[in-house]
């Protein structure tokens, strides 16, 4: 395990936490990348975010150096993101969850609170029902997983299976320049809302791009890439939502097109039937980047929803 430490002036960004550490694991056979910021007598959270282009430093600017103040956070590059690369192989869910609890092992967390959103917010969902032990609780910021197709199903199972596709928009934004991706950036804003730093979010952005080309990596991740068939969605979440033990927290931008309301409502009433505390809280004037599109309203929430259900002193392994 590799260990950096950086600090900094706290002006938004994962990289200017005042004592952050950046680990380097290796998990599984492959690199793990993890920030660590916050004291280590408070309670333990970790923060997945989402697929594509995503990372932790992205989705992540605004509320990691924010609840960084209250909890001990560890926010995880997922394979083939941020830092976390290369890796070899399929990254399916079930492989997935592997890697994910024996970096938990490694860190030495065995009870936490899970914050994910997109992907993030899937992975955390399966990897609460399969350890409900371990998560106190979940902020699930739309998390995928939840429909039973999606838009313009045919259409997208035929891109994803024409030979050279998955790799396009890497080809592509790899050529453009950083105002190009500056405006990229900017048009995934919903609601009215604009990028805190969009020279930041931008750069971070092109650091992704170029790891997905240099290491020739799928523009999607396999765990959407594996599910989605001609018709209708070969594997969904569903199933595993009733098996959530711990209480959680659902959020939406009201203009989001990934995520619909109905599959929000249903996966929310699917955890209570389980026998789950759930809560949906929608926020006016924003997507799917909700973190970073409405940081005030974003973190206002998730830190009232940790300090009732998070609350307990963490106990590391010895």
């Amino acid at each position: 395990m590799k260990d950096t430490f950086e600090t900094g002036e706290l002006t938004g960004g994962i990289e200017n936490v005042p004592g952050l550490k950046h680990h380097e694991l290796n998990i599984c056979g492959g690199p793990m990348s993890v920030y660590e910021a916050g004291s280590s007598d408070k309670p333990v959270v970790v923060m997945l975010h989402g697929s594509m282009y995503d990372e932790s430093r992205f989705i992540w600017d605004q509320m990691f150096p924010f609840l960084s103040a209250y909890y001990h956070l560890f926010a995880l590059d997922i394979p083939r993101h941020g830092k976390s690369r290369p890796w070899e192989g399929i990254m399916d869910h079930s492989r997935l969850m592997d890697i994910l609890n024996c970096t938990f092992e490694q860190l030495q967390i065995n009870s936490f609170s899970l914050v994910g959103l997109s992907m993030g917010g899937g992975l955390s969902i399966e990897y609460a029902s399969l350890y409900p032990d371990k998560v106190k609780s979940m902020v699930l910021f739309e998390p995928g997983g939840l429909g039973d197709k999606v838009d313009m199903e045919f259409i997208t199972w035929l891109y994803i299976n024409f030979p050279g596709m998955l790799r396009k928009l890497s080809r592509k934004y790899i050529k453009q320049d950083h105002s190009y991706m500056k405006k990229l950036v900017e048009s995934l804003f919903a609601g009215g809302s604009k990028p805190t730093d969009p020279e930041r979010l931008t750069s971070i952005i092109r650091d992704e791009v170029k790891g997905k080309y240099i290491y020739r990596e799928n523009d999607m991740d396999d765990w959407l890439l594996h599910c989605i068939g001609p018709f209708r969605l070969k594997w969904n979440l569903l199933d595993r939502i009733p098996q959530i033990k711990s209480p959680s927290l659902w959020l939406r931008g009201a203009d989001s097109v990934l995520v619909k309301q109905h599959e929000m409502d249903r996966a929310v009433k699917l955890a209570i039937a389980g026998g789950a505390e759930a809560e949906f809280k929608l926020i006016q004037n924003a997507g799917h980047l909700l973190p970073l599109e409405r940081p005030e309203q974003a973190n206002a929430a998730v830190k009232e929803f940790l300090d009732k259900t998070a609350v307990t002193k963490v106990t590391l392994i010895s």
